[in-house]
């Protein structure tokens, strides 16, 4: 066998789009990637939607390696410097209310699976040993193990594993421009809140043990913002039938819609929030679970342990996300997304004019793009013009990473989520290679249709 052959296959399998098949990145400073052929990419998306301070941080890099030099590594429950500054941190800066109960993981799928884990367990220490489902919402995503799949509402990425996983109830998703129960804002009354209600007599309240969702869905349905009074219907629900909150921040924390997390737009106390992304910045692979007071005390009581995993809060891991925190406060950069957010917003909702664009919706750094084939029908595409990758592409081309959305079901969806460091010229540089891109493309899928 030659050397050649023996090369690994990247993406292990291809995904058919040129962007993921065919593009080497070698490097990444401040807001740009840099590929293999020298091209110079404005990253639109933080990656996914993950870098707040922007790429290349030598500090960042110069904190994980002192921690690493110092402790490689220690078991999980234990105490160690890097663990402790950064758990201090979250709940002194950064968390709502009380919730002093931190656990480190790795990626986003194992925090939110935490979650899960955690809810259980603190029934069974209420003594409500028959509560264990958690409801989720249609048009979300919570992760890719098989526990969070069965949670989320991601039809793509749940196909074919059906008989593995233990699909948990749902409620509809807060999408009032698809609304799912066939109604209007305001004169809906939030319905789609109250549907929680509902499947709660449905299932019955004994069997629940948790409700779990995004407070702004992230890109599955592309920045669908609730609408008023949408999460206190839900917060009041939960509370009376002794059903654990959980808040799934792993996309919207930490400043990406504007507020240190998005619970803080609405004022919410979770019993538990999941956290990740933006808390490490992409410097590490990294992600938590923070639980009010009650929780961790009940399980106490109860002689009941949570769960860990192996690399749960690596102390180098620990240091990059504790320095990235310290960053975003110290050069005020949520101050910084709140001031530019509507100069963002401005400029994005331009792209209304483009006739395939039927939808702008988002807050703070993170905004989507609905595309649609009809602005009055809200037709879509067929499914295999494969319209999403198609303008990723042509983005690409136009030196612009945007990032794709949707779940299948609800498809065609561009995420817009910069770093925070975006000045308003590459804002604009965005728009307009977004512009040309969605023209481009529909309009070339529209000849395609027509000629078929």
């Amino acid at each position: 066998m030659t050397k050649d052959a023996r090369q690994a296959i990247w993406p292990s399998v291809p995904m058919g789009s040129k962007v993921f098949d065919t593009l080497e990145i070698v490097s990444a400073k401040g807001a740009y990637l840099f590929s293999r052929k020298g091209e110079k990419i404005l990253d639109a998306s933080a990656g996914a939607v993950v870098g707040n301070i922007g790429w290349g941080r030598q500090e960042v890099a110069d904190a994980a390696a002192e921690a690493l030099t110092k402790l490689t590594y220690a078991l999980p429950p234990l105490a160690t410097p890097d663990r402790l500054s950064l758990a201090n941190r979250l709940t002194r800066d950064w968390l709502p209310g009380d919730m002093p109960a931190v656990s480190f993981f790795g990626s986003g799928s194992e925090a939110n699976e935490g979650a899960m884990r955690l809810a259980r367990q603190y029934q069974i220490a209420e003594g409500r040993e028959s509560r264990w489902k958690i409801i989720g919402r249609d048009v979300s995503y919570n992760g890719a193990s098989l526990a969070t799949l069965g949670l989320g509402g991601h039809e793509s990425r749940r196909k074919g594993f059906e008989p593995m996983m233990q699909k948990m109830p749902h409620v509809p998703a807060c999408y009032c421009l698809r609304c799912p129960l066939g109604k209007t804002w305001p004169s809906c009354q939030v319905a789609c809140a109250t549907e929680l209600e509902a499947l709660i007599e449905r299932e019955g309240a004994d069997t629940i043990a948790g409700f779990q969702a995004e407070p702004i869905t992230g890109t599955s349905g592309g920045a669908l913002i609730p609408p008023d009074g949408y999460w206190s219907v839900i917060a009041e629900i939960c509370k009376h039938h002794d059903i654990v909150f959980i808040a799934d921040e792993v996309l919207t924390g930490f400043g990406r819609t504007g507020e240190r997390m998005a619970v803080d737009h609405w004022g919410l106390q979770p019993d538990i929030i999941v956290l990740g992304k933006g808390m490490s910045g992409g410097y590490a692979a990294m992600s938590a679970i923070a639980a009010r007071r009650p929780l961790p005390e009940a399980l106490s009581a109860a002689g009941i342990a949570p769960m860990f995993h192996t690399y749960g809060g690596h102390p180098s891991q620990c240091a990059a996300a504790d320095k990235v925190l310290e960053i975003i406060d110290r050069e005020q950069l949520i101050e910084r997304v709140q001031e530019l957010a509507p100069v963002l917003e401005r400029k994005l909702r331009t792209l209304l004019d483009n006739p395939y664009v039927i939808d702008v919706r988002g807050s703070g750094f993170f905004y989507a793009l609905e595309i649609a084939r009809n602005k009055q029908s809200l037709e879509l595409f067929p499914v295999d013009a494969a319209v999403t990758f198609k303008i990723m592409e042509a983005t690409v081309a136009r030196g612009v990473f945007t990032y794709f959305g949707g779940t299948g079901s609800v498809r065609d969806i561009i995420n817009v989520a910069p770093p925070f460091i975006i000045n308003e010229s590459e804002m604009d540089m965005i728009v307009v290679a977004l512009d040309e891109a969605i023209t481009e493309v529909c309009s070339q899928v529209e000849h395609n249709l027509a000629g078929s």
